[in-house]
């Protein structure tokens, strides 16, 4: 697999509290793990060779989070169960 080139160039913008807070909760929601990635990814789909890469890797971020969440919730679920059966002296 060929090397990624170097990313030496920097892109500032300004946003005011109320932006940022939005574009913050937008880049969660849709799964990643900073603003920056997401104003990367999110200026980078505006071409069209990139914006399929993008798009799918989005759905993919988005899905990892749930699993996550779910394995969570599946292992926490795991546990009350066990403490259940525990009080309740079932095998």
């Amino acid at each position: 697999m060929p090397a990624e080139p170097t990313k030496c160039k920097i892109v500032s913008f300004r946003l005011s509290d109320a932006e940022y807070d939005t574009v913050e909760a937008v880049s969660r929601l849709h799964g990643f793990a900073s603003v920056s990635l997401f104003a990367r990814s999110a200026t980078l789909t505006c071409n069209s060779s990139e914006s399929i890469h993008t798009a799918l890797k989005v759905d993919v971020n988005r899905l990892w989070q749930r699993l996550e969440t779910l394995a969570t919730a599946f292992e926490d679920t795991a546990a009350q169960l066990r403490k259940s059966l525990d009080h309740t002296g079932q095998p």
